[in-house]
């Protein structure tokens, strides 16, 4: 039962973390480019995890994690690199980019940029759950593997209808929402990159 405990904990803790960085970046491209794009966007990213997610179910032991560490390390890269460009851009406002258009952001137009960046980062981010949660999976079960992720959604999930009702993303400018989103995202691809470059990524509790 320890064991068991201890394969939920670290699925919970990849999950936790992942998805609070994937929130992150939704709320950027939400207040930058309207919820519409952020949902649409992340609904892709989403979609295409499951697709993966079930593919590679059958084939989860033919498949060696270091690769998926090497895949995902390079779009979390890419993407922190990425989003540090738009919080670098010369002749970004900060503080007047939340009025009052910002005000409705439902109502605003579906926008190609937005939609590819939240699918992206969604994307990006499920990968890492999803590696973890294989191989969690191959050591303790499908069952314990899924535990950790299905409480790290709830308190995520909980954290982010909190934070939305209190409207504090509309409080910080979107260009300080990339820096961070970016600053996060591009340690954590680091630390995947360093992680396949060793072998020690599949080396789970």
């Amino acid at each position: 039962m320890e064991l068991s405990w201890v394969g939920a904990l670290v699925t919970f803790q990849v999950t936790f973390t992942e998805l609070f960085i994937a929130a992150t970046v939704i709320a950027c491209i939400a207040y930058k480019n309207g919820w519409r794009s952020a949902v649409i966007g992340s609904s892709l990213g989403v979609a295409a995890i499951v697709i993966i997610a079930f593919a590679l179910g059958s084939l989860a032991t033919h498949i060696p994690i270091h690769i998926l560490d090497w895949v995902s390390a390079t779009l979390l890269l890419g993407f922190g690199l990425f989003l540090y460009s738009f919080a670098g851009k010369p002749g970004v406002s900060p503080a007047p980019e939340f009025a009052p258009e910002f005000s409705m952001p439902l109502a605003r137009p579906v926008n190609v940029t937005g939609v590819t960046v939240a699918a992206w980062g969604v994307f990006a981010e499920g990968l890492e759950i999803m590696i973890v949660w294989l191989g969690v999976s191959l050591k303790e079960g499908m069952a314990v593997a899924s535990m950790g992720v299905l409480i790290g959604l709830i308190v995520v999930g909980v954290l982010a209808l909190t934070l939305g009702r209190v409207g504090i993303f509309e409080k910080i400018p979107p260009r300080y929402l990339d820096c961070l989103a970016g600053t996060m995202v591009t340690a954590y691809g680091i630390y995947f990159l360093y992680e396949a470059i060793t072998g020690t990524a599949a080396a789970l509790p």
